[in-house]
C-alpha cells in the first residue's frame, strides 16, 4: 500500500506541470488579438526633458499595421504603413513617402527608445523563439527565449518575467547575439478586455543610450474590430486629411 500511495502523490505534479512553450502561448494570446485599434500617447524622456506625441494605431494579424501621429503640430499627419517586412513612412511637410525594410526597421521611431519593428511587429513569440523556464516563484515565471534557427529577429535572446496568474509580461530584457543587453521593456499596467489581459501602459529603456526611456499609454482600445483592407494601402497612407 505504501508504494501505491507515493505514486498517487507524485502523479498530479506531472499532470498539472506547465511547459515554457505553453506559458509563451498564453502570453501570445494576450498580446496579439486578430486585430486592434487604439489611441496611443508616446512620452519620450531624455535626461531632464519630456516630449509627448499622440497617435492612432490600427493593426490586423502579424503583418499589417497603420499608425498616424496627430500631435504635436510638427508631427501631425506623419503616417506609417507596415506590410510584412516593409514599412512606408509618409512625411507630410516634404509631401513624400519613404520606404524602409530589413535592418532599417530597427531604427528608433520619432526619436523614441522604441524601434519601428518594436512598435509595428506583432509576430508570436512562439514562432520566433525556443523557450525554457529559468525560474518560477509563487507570483511569476522567468523564461529564457532564444531565436529559432533561420529567424532574423531584432533580439537574439530575451529573458522575460510572466505573471503566473494572468500570463501577462511583467518585464523583458532583450539581448544581442554578443550577449549585450540592448533594451529593457517594463509593463506598468494591463486590463481585462474581452477574453484576455491586454497591456495598457509600458516603458522601453534603450540601454545603449544614457538617461533615456519611452512610455506608451494606450486608451480607447478595441479588440478584434473589423478594419477595412483599404486602411493598409499606399493610397490611404498618402491621403491628405
Amino acid at each position: 500500500m505504501k508504494k501505491y500511495f507515493i505514486i498517487y502523490l507524485i502523479f498530479p505534479v506531472f499532470l498539472f506541470a506547465i511547459t515554457a512553450e505553453e506559458i509563451l502561448e498564453r502570453v501570445d494570446y494576450n498580446m496579439t488579438p486578430s486585430s486592434i485599434k487604439y489611441h496611443g500617447e508616446m512620452i519620450i524622456h531624455k535626461k531632464n526633458k519630456k516630449f509627448v506625441k499622440n497617435m492612432e494605431i490600427q493593426a490586423v494579424g502579424k503583418d499589417l499595421a497603420f499608425i498616424e501621429f496627430t500631435s504635436p503640430p510638427r508631427d501631425k499627419g506623419t503616417k506609417y504603413l507596415r506590410n510584412g517586412e516593409n514599412l512606408w513612412i509618409f512625411l507630410p511637410k516634404a509631401d513624400r513617402t519613404v520606404k524602409i525594410s530589413g535592418h532599417m526597421l530597427r531604427q528608433n521611431m520619432m526619436g523614441s527608445d522604441i524601434s519601428y519593428e518594436d512598435q509595428t511587429d506583432r509576430s508570436h513569440l512562439t514562432d520566433l523563439y525556443t523557450s525554457k523556464i529559468l525560474e518560477e516563484s509563487d507570483n511569476s515565471y522567468i523564461l529564457e527565449l532564444i531565436a529559432r534557427e533561420g529567424q532574423d529577429t531584432a533580439y537574439y535572446k530575451r529573458v522575460i518575467e510572466v505573471d503566473r496568474e494572468n500570463y501577462i509580461l511583467i518585464r523583458s530584457e532583450m539581448y544581442a547575439l554578443s550577449g549585450k543587453l540592448l533594451k529593457v521593456f517594463y509593463v506598468d499596467d494591463a486590463m481585462w478586455i474581452g477574453d484576455r489581459y491586454y497591456i495598457t501602459k509600458f516603458r522601453m529603456e534603450d540601454k545603449i543610450r544614457e538617461n533615456s526611456y519611452t512610455e506608451i499609454i494606450l486608451n480607447n482600445i478595441i479588440i478584434d474590430p473589423d478594419i477595412p483592407k483599404s486602411v493598409f494601402t499606399l493610397k490611404n497612407l498618402e491621403r491628405r486629411n
